[in-house]
């Protein structure tokens, strides 16, 4: 819905996947803004839209928020890095992506992981 399924398949690739873990054979990437309760492993992506969609415009934008999560600060960053080249002014099919990596978020507590989040902002033709 929204650009969620482009950004999906944007995401859903070896260079990125292959930093996420896996539980009962699913990968660590969920569109949610939550991880799934069930799902506990450490290196995980969740993304989700964060801004409203805008039908004004000639061409159609969505901006979504993609949280790279891991044990460590380093894998975090990692995760988030792959994202990044991965998916920054990348030209799709139909769509143009751009990138904007921002401040790591530490560990509320000891339940807790690094995240660094990353702001995306997929453009398409009306």
């Amino acid at each position: 819905m929204f650009g969620s399924d482009l950004l999906y398949t944007a995401l859903n690739v070896a260079s990125i996947t292959s930093l996420l873990d896996t539980q009962d054979g699913v990968v660590g990437l969920f569109e949610d803004r939550a991880i799934p309760e069930w799902y506990t492993q450490n290196n995980v992506i969740n993304f989700y839209s964060n801004a409203p969609f805008d039908g004004s415009l000639e061409y159609q934008k969505y901006v979504y928020s993609v949280n790279c999560r891991a044990k460590t600060d380093a894998e975090s960053r990692a995760i988030a890095q792959a994202v990044f080249t991965a998916v920054n002014r990348a030209d799709f099919t139909d769509y143009h992506t751009n990138c904007s990596v921002l401040g790591t978020l530490p560990p509320q507590d000891n339940t807790d992981v690094f995240n660094t989040p990353i702001e995306v902002i997929i453009k398409t033709r009306l």
